[in-house]
C-alpha cells in the first residue's frame, strides 16, 4: 500500500532475533539487580549487625571487666581495715599508676558509710596520680540509699562517658557490716574507641547524644546504606536506665562493590554471546531458508512474466521448502485447470446467451449497454452492434426517460418492471425486464438485464379483457331478461294463489313459486361469481376486510371480536364476500349462534385465520362436502363459493370444528400470500 513501509522477511528475523535476546539480557540483568544484588545488601546488612553487636559486647564485656576489679578490691580485707583505719601508707603500699594502666583505670574513689571521701585518686594523661576535686565527687550517681549497693554500667561525669562500677566495702567473710563503698572509673575516650576498632577492623564511633538525639531514641539498631558505605547504630543506656551513647558501626561496601563487578562482567558476556549467536543463527538462516526461499521466490516471478500457466518450479529438495515449491506446482495444476474449465464454461455461456430466446444484456454503471446478444437486437430491431454504448433508458421509455424509474430499476437487488416501447420502426413493444446486480470487468458494479418480448401476452391480455367485458354485458342482459320474466312468472302465480281456493292448484302453485324463488338465487350467484377472477388480485388488509363483512350483516344480539395480528392478505377483491358468506352460513345453520370471533396463527411459515362460531357445528361427515355445490338446505352456493373465489390465490379452506360446540373454518394462507402490517390502534380495539 501507498505510504507503507513495507520490510522483508531478513530483516524481520535479524529484529525478531535481536529483540528476543535484548529481551533476555534485559530480564537476567534485572533479575540479578532485583534478586543477587539484594543478597549481598542483605548480607552487608547483617554483617554489620554482627559487628555492631560484637562492639556492643566488647564495652558491656570492659564494664563488666571494672566490675569485677571492683569486686575484688572492696572486699579484700586490707581495704575494710583501711576504710576504718584510713592509714596513709595503704594507697602508696598497694596502688601506682602502673596499676591504673594496667587496669585501664582512670579513678578510684573509696566513701565511708556516710558518702564522705576516705581515698580519691586519678591519673592523667601522663601517667601522674592525683587527688581528685571534692567538686567532682559530688557529681557521681551516689546516694544514701545507693551507697551500700553494687552498680555497674555507664555514667555521664564532667561531660564525658564512663564506665563505672561500684561496690561495698565489705570483708572477705562478709560476715561484716559494709564500711563504705569503692567506686572505679574507666574512660570511654578514642584510645577506648581505638581499640574496639583495631579488635573488630571496622571504623566505630561513639559519642554522647545530644537533647534532641534523646527525643528520638529508636530500640534495637538502624543500618543506613549509601553508595559507598553501610552504617549501624545502636544506643546505650546509662545506669540510669537513660539513652545514653550512640555505638555506630562503618564499612566499605566492598561485597557490594564485588557484586556489581561480576553483574557488569556477566553483561558484556552474554552480550559478546548473544551477538555471536546472532551471527551464527542469521548466517544459518540465510543459507537454510532466506537464500531458498528467494530462489523460489525468482522461479515465480518467471510465471507471472510470462503467464504461461505450464511452467513448473523445480522441486529437488526433500525439506519444508521443497514441499513448499510442490504446493505451489499443485496450486499451479488447480488453476491451469480453473482456467480451462473458465474457458469452456464462458464458451458454453457465450453460445447459450447467443441462442437464448430471451434478450440478455450488461449494463454498466452509467447506464450504458456494455453487451447484448442477438436475441435482444432483434428485439428492438437493431443489430448488436448498434445496441452497444447505447443508453438502456432510451429503448426502454424513448425520449420520456425518467430519474425517479432509472433509480428503481437498478437498485442492488433484483427488480421486475415491465416498459411499453417502441422497436426501431416505430412497431409497438411490450416488454418485461429483470435487472439484477452483476459484476463487471475492472471491479466495476453493472447490472444483468434479462429482456422478454410480452407483446404477444399483452395483445391476448387486451382480447380477452374484451371477451371477458362481452360476456359480462351478455350475462348481465341475460340475467336482467331472466330476472323481468321471473318477476312476471311470480306475480302470475300470485294472482292464481288469490283467485283459487283449489288446494290442489294451491300446492302446485307453492311449488312453482319455490322454484322461481331458486331460478332467482341462482342468478343473484352467478352475478356474484361472475366478477371472481375478473379484476386481479390485491393486498387487502384482514381485520378491514372483516370489519366490512359483519357490517353487512343485519341480526342484532350477535358479537362479533378480531382477535388476530396486524396482517395483510393476497387475495381476490372478493375476500369480504367470503366473510359474508361464512357469517351467512353461521346465522342459517348454526342455530343459536351468540358469538363470532376471527383469531390467526402461524404454522409452518404459513398464515393461518380461524374463523369460529358458537353455534351447533357442522357434522364429521358433513365438513368436506359443505364446500360442495349446491349440498346443503340452503343454495347450496355459499361455501362452494368461498372456496372458489380463495382457490385463485392459492388459499385453501376447511371444517375443523366439534359438531355440537360450534364451527371453525381455517383458512391456510401460503408463505409470500401474507405480510405484515404496521400496527393501528385504532384497529385493535374489540369489534
Amino acid at each position: 500500500m501507498a505510504g507503507q513501509v513495507i520490510m522483508r522477511l531478513y530483516p524481520k528475523m535479524i529484529l525478531i532475533i535481536g529483540c528476543m535476546f535484548i529481551a533476555i539480557l534485559i530480564i537476567l540483568l534485572i533479575s540479578f539487580q532485583y534478586n543477587i544484588m539484594n543478597s549481598f545488601s542483605s548480607l552487608e546488612e547483617q554483617q554489620i549487625e554482627r559487628e555492631l553487636f560484637r562492639a556492643e559486647h566488647m564495652i558491656r564485656e570492659d564494664i563488666s571487666s571494672l566490675e569485677q576489679i571492683a569486686i575484688d578490691w572492696a572486699e579484700w580485707d586490707l581495704m575494710y581495715d583501711f576504710s576504718l583505719s584510713r592509714d596513709p601508707n595503704f594507697f602508696p603500699d598497694n596502688f601506682a599508676s602502673s596499676t591504673f594502666s594496667a587496669q585501664n583505670l582512670q579513678y578510684l574513689i573509696i566513701l565511708d558509710s556516710k558518702g564522705d571521701t576516705i581515698l580519691a585518686k586519678g591519673i592523667d594523661s601522663n601517667r601522674t596520680l592525683h587527688d581528685v576535686p571534692p567538686e567532682f565527687i559530688q557529681m557521681l550517681p551516689i546516694t544514701n540509699q545507693t551507697l551500700t549497693q553494687k552498680q555497674a554500667g555507664l555514667i555521664r561525669w564532667h561531660n564525658t562517658p564512663y564506665m563505672f562500677a561500684q561496690n561495698p566495702v565489705l570483708p572477705m567473710d562478709h560476715n561484716d557490716p559494709p564500711r563504705g563503698s569503692l567506686i572505679l572509673m574507666s574512660p570511654i575516650d578514642q584510645e577506648c574507641v581505638t581499640a574496639i576498632s583495631d579488635n573488630l577492623l571496622q571504623n566505630v564511633t561513639i559519642r554522647m547524644l545530644t537533647p534532641d538525639e534523646n527525643l528520638q531514641i529508636f530500640s534495637g539498631s538502624k543500618t543506613r546504606i549509601s553508595q559507598n558505605t553501610i552504617q549501624a547504630d545502636t544506643i546505650l543506656k546509662d545506669v540510669y536506665d537513660e539513652p545514653f551513647l550512640l555505638l555506630r558501626v562503618e564499612e566499605v561496601r566492598d561485597l557490594y562493590e564485588s557484586g556489581i563487578l561480576t553483574r557488569d562482567y556477566l553483561f558484556f558476556s552474554l552480550l559478546l554471546l548473544a551477538v555471536s549467536f546472532m551471527g551464527v543463527a542469521i548466517t544459518l538462516i540465510n543459507l537454510i531458508v532466506i537464500a531458498p526461499l528467494g530462489e523460489l521466490n525468482k522461479e515465480l516471478a518467471k510465471v507471472g512474466e510470462t503467464g504461461l500457466l505450464s511452467v513448473r518450479i523445480k522441486t529437488d529438495r526433500n525439506d519444508e521448502i521443497g514441499d513448499l515449491g510442490r504446493s505451489i506446482n499443485q496450486m499451479l495444476d488447480h488453476i491451469e485447470k480453473a482456467v480451462e474449465e473458465r474457458h469452456a464454461t464462458e464458451q458454453r455461456l457465450s453460445r447459450l446467451i447467443a441462442l437464448a430466446e430471451e434478450g440478455i444484456c450488461l449494463v454498466n454503471p452509467d447506464h450504458q449497454i456494455w453487451f447484448a446478444n442477438p436475441k435482444m437486437a432483434s428485439m428492438f430491431g437493431m443489430t448488436p452492434y448498434e445496441m452497444n454504448g447505447r443508453e438502456i433508458m432510451t429503448l426502454l421509455m424513448g425520449d420520456k426517460t425518467d430519474s425517479k424509474e432509472v433509480d428503481e430499476l437498478f437498485l442492488n437487488q433484483p427488480v421486475h418492471r415491465e416498459y411499453h416501447t417502441r422497436k426501431k420502426d416505430g412497431t409497438e413493444l411490450y416488454v418485461d425486464v429483470l435487472a439484477a446486480p452483476y459484476p463487471l470487468e475492472k471491479e466495476e458494479d453493472g447490472h444483468l438485464c434479462v429482456i422478454s418480448d410480452i407483446t404477444t401476452f399483452k395483445d391476448n391480455e387486451k382480447a380477452l379483457l374484451l371477451s371477458n367485458k362481452k360476456l359480462g354485458l351478455l350475462g348481465s342482459m341475460t340475467r336482467h331478461d331472466i330476472v323481468n320474466q321471473l318477476t312476471t312468472i311470480r306475480g302470475m302465480l300470485g294472482l292464481v294463489h288469490r283467485k283459487t281456493d283449489d288446494e290442489v292448484v294451491l300446492n302446485l302453485v307453492e311449488s312453482a313459486e319455490e322454484a322461481a324463488e331458486r331460478i332467482n338465487k341462482h342468478i343473484e350467484f352467478t352475478k356474484e361469481y361472475q366478477k371472481a377472477g375478473l379484476q386481479a388480485p390485491v393486498w387487502q388488509n384482514l381485520q378491514t376486510c372483516w370489519s366490512l363483512a359483519y357490517a353487512m350483516t343485519k341480526k342484532k344480539g350477535l358479537t362479533f371480536s378480531y382477535q388476530g395480528g396486524a396482517y395483510e392478505v393476497y387475495a381476490d377483491q372478493l375476500l369480504q364476500k367470503v366473510f359474508y358468506n361464512l357469517i351467512d352460513n353461521s346465522l342459517k345453520h348454526g342455530k343459536n349462534v351468540f358469538y363470532i370471533t376471527i383469531r390467526t396463527d402461524i404454522r409452518e411459515k404459513k398464515l393461518v385465520v380461524i374463523y369460529e362460531d358458537d353455534g351447533e357445528g357442522i357434522q364429521d361427515t358433513m365438513k368436506e362436502r359443505v364446500f360442495e355445490r349446491g349440498v346443503g338446505s340452503g343454495t347450496g352456493w355459499g361455501l362452494f363459493f368461498a372456496r372458489e373465489v380463495l382457490s385463485l390465490t392459492d388459499i385453501t379452506i376447511s371444517e375443523q370444528g366439534t359438531f355440537g360446540i360450534g364451527a371453525r373454518f381455517e383458512l391456510i394462507i401460503p408463505d409470500g400470500g401474507y405480510r405484515p402490517v404496521q400496527s393501528n390502534p385504532d384497529d385493535e380495539k374489540g369489534l
